[in-house]
């Protein structure tokens, strides 16, 4: 094995990281989901399609009565023989304070605090404020409650046509943001859940196309949210086992307070 290419492969992987959590914990309950646009004839439209999945994971009645969550978990790279121990809080509208460990790469945290800083810290970078595009994205991403306001966040979403997973029939949806970025979302004709979600996301080391593959979807407080959670990346599979989902709980004061050292970098 070429050693230097491990060597930045492993190095891609984590820049990747901490966008890579931002998604994972949008993606434990909901993807964030847009306005429907005129669609082929025979098709349903886009916004019918992702109006079902809401429904299928609980309804807009049961979304609207959470308003923070906790979670943990396990993100595991088996190729690397990798293993990080994840927690996730968020909150509304879109509060978020991310924390991955691992004993031969220490914690990677990163966050979006209540004054709108996106931020990130590791061994590898030190802490980070996020602009630009990548600002943008993982602000979209960290939407609490994106599901109720899905028209805020997207410009238009259009079902392409018709596809099959794992045996599986399901509706394509185009899902274009505000700024321009698209994904492609697979819905269960069945079950009306999301079966996967291709994308780019943009990191420090360039763009990275990535898929997003939701399963186990297991009730929690009237919502079904996905327990395990595939993402093909740089050409390498990482799988999220969710542990635990605690929701409207009490929040540790200044939770989602930058730490000492990203404020530092603001005060400069």
């Amino acid at each position: 094995m070429d050693t230097r290419h491990s060597h930045r492969g492993l190095a891609l992987l984590l820049l990747a990281l901490p966008l890579l959590f931002v998604m994972i914990a949008a993606l434990v309950v909901a993807i964030l989901i847009s306005p429907g646009t005129p669609e082929a004839a025979g098709l349903p439209t886009g916004a019918e399609i992702c109006d079902r999945y809401v429904e299928a994971t609980g309804g807009a009645d049961t979304w609207a009565k959470i308003v923070n969550r906790k979670t943990t978990g396990v993100l595991e790279i088996p190729a690397q023989m990798l293993s990080f121990e994840m927690t996730i809080w968020s909150a509304r509208p879109n509060l978020t304070y991310m924390s991955m460990a691992n004993p031969a790469f220490g914690t990677i945290e990163s966050g979006v605090s209540p004054d709108g800083v996106v931020w990130e810290k590791s061994i590898m970078t030190g802490p980070v404020i996020k602009e630009g595009e990548e600002r943008q994205m993982r602000l979209n991403e960290a939407q609490f409650d994106g599901m109720g306001r899905w028209r805020e966040i997207y410009q238009s979403a259009e079902c392409t046509g018709e596809d099959t997973l794992d045996a599986s029939a399901c509706w394509t949806v185009k899902l274009t943001s505000k700024s321009g970025t698209e994904r492609t979302v697979w819905f269960d004709k069945e079950s009306g859940l999301i079966r996967r979600i291709d994308m780019s996301v943009p990191t420090e080391a360039g763009v990275v196309p990535m898929s997003v593959i939701p399963g186990d979807y297991r009730e929690v407080d009237g919502l079904l949210s996905a327990h395990l959670t595939v993402i093909r990346v740089l050409g390498q599979e990482r799988v999220m086992t969710t542990k635990t989902v605690e929701q409207n709980i009490e929040m540790p004061e200044g939770r989602f307070d930058p730490p000492d050292d990203v404020k530092a970098l603001l005060e400069k």
